[in-house]
């Protein structure tokens, strides 16, 4: 019997960039948001190494609306947004970009 395609599990991301990273998305993949593919969870470091994305270019990730390190594990299914460094905005540190973006040379730092 055939799978119902209501039951089949979605593989697909869907994908934006914010500010350049936008425009070097849309160069590559023609829309905004584009839909890619995976099989299986995959780390957002990785899935921006296969998109061609360094990682100096990305600040933090947003996952189903949530921010997230580079290294969080996405999902097939879940809605991905990559942010370059130095968006500028003053919910910032309520967002939580600094807390979960230390590691990250291109983070943003508070001077002493």
């Amino acid at each position: 019997m055939e799978e119902s395609t209501l039951d089949a599990p979605v593989k697909k991301l869907e994908i934006r960039g914010f500010l350049q990273l936008d425009a070097i998305l849309r160069k590559r993949y023609g829309s905004m948001p584009f839909y890619f593919e995976i099989e299986a969870p995959i780390s957002g470091l990785a899935l921006s190494e296969i998109l061609g994305i360094e990682r100096k270019d990305i600040e933090v990730i947003f996952v189903n609306g949530f921010v997230h390190e580079l290294e969080y594990i996405i999902h097939p299914g879940d809605r991905i947004a990559f942010l370059p460094p130095g968006c500028p905005g003053p919910y910032r540190i309520a967002l939580g970009f600094y807390g979960k973006n230390q590691g990250n040379e291109a983070a943003f730092k508070i001077q002493k």
